[in-house]
C-alpha cells in the first residue's frame, strides 16, 4: 500500500530554472515525480559513489590512452639507434648517459604515474 502525500513543499525559481525543470520532467508523469525521483537517486550514497568511480575511470583511460605508447615508441627507437651503434662498435657512453638514460627514465616516470593514478581508483572501487 502505498503512503498518502500530505506535505507540500514550495519553491521560488527564476523563469530560466523553472523552464529547465520543466524540460528535465517532461518524461515524467509530473514535476512532482520527477524531483522525488531525482531526490531518491542523489541521496544513495552508493549510486553516487559508483558514478565518481565509473567518471574517474573514464578520465584515467583517457589521460593515459596513449601515453604508454609515446613512452614505449621512444624507448624503442633510443634502445634500437644503441643497439645499431654497438653491432658498429660506435657506441659512446655519452649516447647511453644523454639519449638512452633519459628515455628510460622518462618511461619510467610515465609508468609510475600511471601506477599511481591506476591504485588511486583502485582503491575507490574497493571502498564500494
Amino acid at each position: 500500500m502505498m503512503k498518502q502525500r500530505t506535505k507540500v513543499f514550495q519553491l521560488r525559481l527564476t523563469p530560466e530554472e523553472a523552464a529547465l525543470l520543466k524540460e528535465k520532467s517532461a518524461s515524467y508523469s509530473s514535476v512532482s515525480h520527477y524531483i522525488r525521483s531525482a531526490v531518491a537517486e542523489h541521496s544513495n550514497i552508493d549510486v553516487k559513489k559508483k558514478l565518481e568511480l565509473i567518471n574517474d575511470l573514464g578520465l584515467f583511460y583517457r589521460k593515459f590512452q596513449n601515453e604508454p605508447s609515446w613512452a614505449g615508441g621512444n624507448l624503442n627507437q633510443s634502445v634500437k639507434r644503441a643497439n645499431e651503434l654497438a653491432v658498429a662498435g660506435l657506441l659512446a657512453p655519452e649516447y647511453i648517459q644523454e639519449v638512452l638514460m633519459p628515455a628510460i627514465l622518462e618511461a619510467r616516470k610515465t609508468l609510475n604515474g600511471i601506477k599511481k593514478e591506476l591504485d588511486a581508483v583502485t582503491r575507490k572501487a574497493v571502498k564500494l
